[in-house]
């Protein structure tokens, strides 16, 4: 048998002996192949020795194809990249990195959307903040309304609405007076301001006169009942001449309700 024959079936049998793990990518898909580690070749050996000692080449295909692995081998199919990577443990660590960055993608975005909603607390205008920069602040907040005493219902709610939009000032109810007066009866309110602060609740209490059940406003010794300001006598301080507080009486019944900020100052 030539020389050259002998060697180039060494060489085959040396090689299958060390190949661990063919790979080929087609299609775009990883297959790995991986079944000559742990291989025993005793059989296979002879008939590869009797090919080579034939004038034909050898056929290693079947002869290789007749090769029984050895306990414990690798499987002998083609394996997928996928089932290579998941039998490596690859896929789960894979999955829980994506899900620890979505986690932290929401994460993120919840703080972000608790940011905003504080940075827009931090803008809106606090009860108070409007009196005496251009409007009122709001229609609502945690103002206190006990010291009213016995109010009319509808005088307490003028109260709350104007109180809160305009900075929560000392508020009187019912009180006595030694002339004629609505306070005994529960049918007045003071809101003890003065300067811009009074001319705006003046103004906003007699635009929602309606809805309030406003019946005049007296404020800096003058009196409106809907129609214009007149002036009063002067009764010699600043309390008497309601320049240290916004007087407001109230008719007998409620108004209409449902007051409007828009319409105030």
């Amino acid at each position: 048998m030539p020389r050259h024959r002998h060697r180039r079936a060494d060489e085959t049998l040396s090689g299958l002996r060390h190949v661990a793990t063919a790979a080929a990518v087609a299609s775009g898909a990883l297959a790995v192949v991986t079944p000559v580690a742990g291989l025993e070749f005793g059989p296979v050996q002879a008939d590869l020795r009797l090919a080579s000692e034939s004038t034909d080449e050898p056929d290693l295909d079947a002869a290789f194809a007749g090769a029984a692995p050895a306990a414990g081998a690798p499987r002998d199919e083609p394996v997928l990249g996928a089932d290579l990577v998941r039998s490596a443990g690859l896929l789960d660590a894979t999955a829980d990195a994506g899900r620890a960055a979505g986690e932290e993608a929401e994460r993120i975005a919840r703080e972000a959307a608790e940011q905003a909603r504080s940075a827009a607390g931090r803008d809106r205008p606090q009860p108070g903040e409007g009196a005496g920069r251009g409007g009122p602040s709001s229609a609502a907040c945690d103002i206190d309304t006990s010291g009213l005493g016995p109010v009319q219902s509808w005088v307490a709610d003028a109260a709350e609405f104007l109180g809160c939009a305009y900075g929560q000032p000392e508020l009187i109810g019912v009180a006595q007076r030694g002339n004629a007066s609505d306070h005994p009866s529960g049918h007045a309110l003071d809101l003890m301001v003065r300067g811009e602060t009074g001319d705006r609740i003046a103004e906003c209490a007699l635009a929602n006169a309606d809805e309030l059940g406003v019946k005049y406003v007296i404020w800096e010794q003058q009196m409106n009942h809907g129609s214009g300001w007149t002036e009063m006598e002067d009764r010699g301080d600043d309390t008497a001449n309601h320049v240290d507080h916004v007087h407001i009486s109230f008719e007998k019944s409620a108004g209409s309700g449902d007051p409007d900020l828009g319409k105030c100052a």
